[in-house]
């Protein structure tokens, strides 16, 4: 039984294609990370193959999460998520990604989803390309059907959390809600309560990531996120399209 969850996301043996959503959802998460790594040590070439294999990977996942959308809005929808995730490191390591332009290889137009020559010296907080991010998400939900609302409050739970802001838990959990009932038509309020509350423990859980030992970051999340999925299939009574 998985630890940690409210009682109807429990499961002895969450499914196949729960687990295997799961794990793509993380593959996509962690090429993210990767990505913001190899940019912080100059290495192009492994961050573009980051980028592209999160980007793969989000797109798949949101086939399985909107199997009632066309596929190729939804995964349309997914490969835009994953550029706001990228604007959204670009914003957060802004100066050290400037100090290491040098190192770079080729044109970071090539790379980067910013431009490079802007220096953005305000606080991170107040950075003009957060409306750069929550434009990325309003095609989410346009794409995918979740309430416009979720553009402004996951831009606003990316910010907060970046900068270590405590109102970072409660926003995180009033945008997933608008996702949930997005995913899940109908979904009764105790129940997106309860996936939002799984999602926030899985992001708690890849704040801890070290990122030198993928097997232990990922194996300390995997059950987490199977269970969540497990029940979000359970709910819309079908399997995710393959």
């Amino acid at each position: 039984m998985t630890p940690d969850l409210p009682p109807t996301l429990r499961s002895d043996a969450p499914s196949t294609a729960a687990r295997d959503v799961a794990e793509t959802l993380l593959e996509a998460f962690y090429q993210q990370d990767i990505r913001e790594e190899c940019l912080l040590r100059g290495d192009v070439a492994g961050a573009v193959e980051a980028a592209d294999a999160s980007t793969e990977a989000m797109a798949a996942v949101f086939r399985a999460e909107f199997p009632e959308r066309p596929p190729e809005r939804a995964e349309r929808a997914g490969r835009t998520f994953a550029r706001a995730l990228f604007v959204q490191d670009e914003i957060e390591n802004w100066s050290a990604l400037r100090a290491n332009a040098a190192a770079f290889d080729r044109p970071a137009t090539e790379f980067l989803f910013t431009d490079l020559s802007e220096a953005y010296d305000g606080d991170v907080a107040d950075d003009p390309r957060w409306e750069v991010v929550r434009n990325l998400l309003c095609r989410v939900c346009a794409e995918t059907g979740i309430d416009a609302a979720y553009g402004e409050r996951q831009t606003e739970f990316w910010r907060q959390h970046g900068q270590r802001d405590e109102n970072w838990v409660r926003t995180a959990l009033e945008a997933h809600r608008l996702k949930v009932e997005a995913m899940v038509t109908g979904c009764e309020a105790d129940e997106a309560a309860a996936l939002s509350e799984c999602f926030l423990s899985g992001v708690k859980l890849h704040d801890r990531w070290s990122r030198a030992d993928r097997d232990r970051d990922l194996d300390a999340i995997r059950e987490i996120v199977a269970a969540y999925y497990h029940r979000v299939f359970e709910l819309r009574g079908t399997p995710p399209s393959a």
